[in-house]
Order: C-alpha cells, then sequence, then structure tokens
C-alpha cells in the first residue's frame, strides 16, 4: 500500500471517528432548545444516556462483525447506521423519536470509534501505531471539546435540526473515500454472528451501566440500582456459559487469560475514568467558585485536548527506546503530579494553574491512553486483533462511566455532610455551580463556594488514589518480568 493511499484511509476514518466524537458532545448545547420545541423535559437525561449505552452495548459486538464481514464492511455498515440515525433524528418531531434515533446513533458510532483503530493496527508498521492512535485521539479530544461550541453556533445561524444533518453529508464522504480508498485483502471467514453470546453481553452491559449511573441519584431508590446489577452478574455468568460452548464466541474466552491485555485495558479504564474528574469537576471550579464564563470554563480543557497528540509522540519514543510498561509508569507519575498540583492548590487559584496542570494531563493522557492501545495491538495474534481492539475501546467506555457514577456518589456526599454542617439551606445547593449567583449575602456566597470546593477536592483524592493503583500495578508487573527473566536465565 503506498503511503498516499494510506493518508486518504486514513484521513477517511478520522473523519467518522471526530464526527462520533462530536456527537457526544454537541448536543450538550442543543438539547435546551430541543426539549423546548419537543416539550420532552421530563425525558432530557434519556437524549443523553442513551447514545453512550448503545455506543457501549455495539462496541464489542463491531469487534465481530469486523471478524466476519471484513474490516471495510463493518466500518462503512456502521457508519451509514450513524447517518441514517442522524437523518432520523433531525427529523424527529417529539422526544420518543429523538431517543429512538439517538439509540441508532449509538449503535453505528460503536464501530466509527473502533473500527478506525483495527484497520490502523492492520495498514500500519507497528513503530508507526502509536502516532495514528495518538493522532486519532487528539482530535477525538478537540471535537469533544469543541463539540458545545459547534452546536451553539449551529442553533444560532441555522436550528437544532442541523446539529444531526450536519453529520449526513460528513458520513458519506467518509464512507466513499474508505469503499474506493481501502483495498482489504481478502480472507476467508467461516465465523457466524454469536446470537445469544451477543445478546446476553448487551444485557449485561446495559444493565452495568443503568445501575451504576443510578448509583448515588437522590431521586431513584437505592433497590434499583441493586436490581440492575444483579440482572447484569446474572447474564454475566450465562455470557461465560454460552462463550464456553459456542463455536464461534463473541469474545473468546482465551483473551481473559492474557494478563499482559488485561493489564492494558487496565490502563484505559484508569486513564479515561481519571480524565472525567478533570474534564467534569475543573470546569465546575473555574465557573462556580472564580466566576469565570462558560467558555472560559470550557476552555480548561483546551491544553489537554491540544496536547494530546504530543503526549502520544512522546510516548511513542520513549516505546521505542525503552518499553511501553515503562512509558505507562512515566504518565502515570506525569498525571500524579498534575492531581497533586490542584490538591495542594487554595480555592480561588490563578487561572493559569488550570491550564498549566491540563497541558501536563494532556500528555499524560496521550501518552497513557495511546500506548495501551498499542501495547493491547501487540499483546495478541492477528486473529484477535478485532476483538481486542474493541475491547479497548469498551474499557475506555467503562472507566468514563463508572468512574463518573463514583465521583459523582463522592462529590454529593461530601457537598450535603459540607452543606449540614456550615449551615447552607438546602436550596441553595443547586445552585453552587452558578456563576451568576449574585443575590446572596457575602458570606453566603462564601459559604457556597467552601462547600463546592470541599466537594472538588474529594474527586480529585479519589482520582488521585485511582492512579496511584494503576502506577502500583504497573510497577508490580515490571518487577515480575524481570524477575521471570533472570530466573529463565
Amino acid at each position: 500500500m503506498t503511503e498516499t493511499r494510506r493518508r486518504i484511509i486514513t484521513f477517511g476514518l478520522l473523519l467518522a471517528n471526530i464526527m462520533a466524537g462530536f456527537e457526544g458532545t454537541i448536543i450538550s448545547t442543543a438539547m435546551p432548545t430541543i426539549v423546548a420545541d419537543l416539550h420532552g423535559l421530563s425525558l432530557m437525561n434519556w437524549g443523553f444516556t442513551i447514545y453512550f449505552l448503545f455506543n457501549a452495548i455495539g462496541t464489542p459486538i463491531w469487534g465481530r462483525v469486523a471478524d466476519i464481514i471484513g474490516r471495510k464492511r463493518s466500518f462503512l455498515f456502521g457508519t451509514a447506521i450513524f447517518v441514517i440515525g442522524s437523518l432520523l433524528e433531525g427529523l424527529a418531531t417529539n422526544m420518543i423519536w429523538l431517543i429512538i434515533a439517538r439509540g441508532i446513533m449509538g449503535i453505528g458510532a460503536g464501530g466509527m470509534l473502533a473500527i478506525p483503530f483495527i484497520i490502523f493496527s492492520e495498514i500500519y508498521p507497528v513503530d508507526q501505531r502509536a502516532s495514528v492512535f495518538g493522532f486519532t485521539a487528539a482530535f477525538g479530544g478537540i471535537s469533544a471539546v469543541c463539540g458545545p461550541l459547534l452546536g451553539g453556533w449551529i442553533i444560532d445561524v441555522l436550528n437544532w435540526h442541523w446539529v444531526f444533518f450536519i453529520n449526513i453529508p460528513i458520513g458519506i464522504i467518509s464512507i466513499l473515500i474508505v469503499y474506493f480508498a481501502f483495498r482489504e485483502e481478502s480472507k476467508e471467514r467461516h465465523a457466524k454472528i454469536d446470537v445469544w453470546g451477543s445478546l446476553s453481553l448487551s444485557i449485561v452491559i446495559l444493565a452495568f451501566l443503568l445501575g451504576i449511573q443510578l448509583i448515588g441519584q437522590s431521586h431513584t431508590p437505592v433497590i434499583w440500582a441493586i436490581a440492575f446489577l444483579l440482572v447484569a452478574i446474572v447474564f454475566g455468568f450465562l455470557f461465560v456459559r454460552i462463550e464456553r460452548n459456542t463455536h464461534d464466541p463473541l469474545i473468546p474466552l482465551h483473551l481473559f487469560k492474557n494478563k499482559d491485555m488485561l493489564l492494558w485495558d487496565l490502563m484505559a479504564f484508569v486513564g479515561m475514568g481519571f480524565y472525567i474528574s478533570f474534564s467534569v469537576y475543573i470546569p465546575m471550579w473555574a465557573q462556580g467558585i472564580l466566576l469565570t464564563s462558560a467558555l472560559a470554563g470550557g476552555a480548561t480543557q483546551i491544553p489537554t485536548a491540544g496536547l494530546w497528540y504530543s503526549g502520544s509522540r512522546f510516548g511513542s519514543y520513549l516505546s521505542k527506546k525503552r518499553n511501553h510498561h515503562l512509558t505507562a509508569v512515566l504518565a502515570l507519575s506525569f498525571a500524579l503530579i498534575g492531581t497533586l498540583v490542584l490538591l495542594a492548590l487554595g480555592m480561588t487559584p490563578n487561572y493559569a494553574f488550570f491550564i498549566i496542570v491540563g497541558a501536563l494531563l494532556g500528555i499524560a493522557l496521550g501518552m497513557l491512553l495511546t500506548t495501551s492501545q498499542v501495547g493491547v495491538s501487540e499483546a495478541v495474534t492477528s486473529n484477535d486483533l478485532a476483538v481486542a481492539t474493541t475491547l479497548n475501546r469498551l474499557f475506555n467506555t467503562l472507566g468514563q462511566t463508572i468512574m463518573t457514577a463514583i465521583y459523582g456518589l463522592v462529590f454529593n456526599i461530601v457537598v450535603n455532610h459540607q452543606a449540614t454542617k456550615l449551615g447552607l439551606p438546602s436550596a441553595k445547593i443547586s445552585g453552587l455551580t452558578n456563576s451568576a449567583v449574585t443575590s446572596d449575602s457575602k458570606a453566603q456566597l462564601l459559604i457556597m463556594h467552601h462547600v463546592l470546593f470541599a466537594g472538588i477536592k474529594s474527586v480529585l483524592i479519589v482520582a488521585f488514589v485511582l492512579l496511584l493503583v494503576a502506577l502500583i500495578l504497573e510497577i508490580g508487573n515490571i518487577y515480575l518480568t524481570r524477575i521471570k527473566k533472570q530466573s529463565v536465565q
């Protein structure tokens, strides 16, 4: 394959990947307008949740589909589903219609986000994978940051329907580029779709993520969260039993004996789980305590997204000179240093600290997540590459979802405790993150800031512990590997 053709294919895949990334956040500024137009306030949260749920459900299934019908066809199929979902969503006349369409988009997005990395692993040599993985991840981060800004601009200039219609021409261009440029080697395939395995795993993921999201929500009885988690456990056992007895399993169980792959999946979980603490709670710190605008709060994320690619390139260089696990240790150390700086800051630090720490974390996350993707691609055989790659993407999603729930639970507990301790009325808690609060006395405003600050610091402590555990595991893995090598010699 010529370098020119490879770059054209990469551009086509990158278009789809960015588009799927935009869709996860672009709706945040569009939703208030959509809800007002479709009269669906009570269903608003499902507009956000359903996309990520079906994205997570589809991710491991797309890996198996790619093995059966080929990488090219599975990517084209997934992108076509996303485009159809975009059309249906833009035409929505009520919230139920819109939610169903977002579910369809989520299924397509699962393929658009995972399959490009499978194709990259096959068309790029090992020494170039970190660079292209990092480039793709960096653009994904930038698209997530810019999504709300683009959504606001589209609504101001056009209307909310075009937030979804804009995906159609971009998706078609991506499909045409990959269709004409990517010539996949024909391989004999005898595998079949594992229907019962796919169904049981989908129920596991759906029930587990719903249960996690319900934890800590004051308006939902905890019994619902427990019920969903129990359903996930039951169907998890059923899934394992099905996979043991099927000829063509959705996820070959021998992969879970691959310790190197599992460690890299854990790093993917930790990386995205940690990123949520910074991407959600630092803008909250800026807006709720420093009283910046929403735009300035969102701008704290720009250095992280901007330096993600630099981190991936640096990680690639270190991996060549040393190895992937030492690169992960350094990345985790950078992230720990950045978190320590945030924990050491007072309640009203200079805004520049957020920018500096964000830049350091961008480098750290670029190193860690890109190295984890490359590590997985090298830890498995070519026969397991597609499934292993999509599993790594699934751990990304699980890291985001699970840690979001844990952070939210810790934040709410600490905020409610501090509010009670300092005598803050419960009615004021909902306004903690509102930078426009000016009617309160200075004394009460200061109390509100202290309560919010305590909640944010508690989240950062949890994030710090998460990173520390990951660092200990990585160092332990390096130590045990060296002992094994010495014993063999």
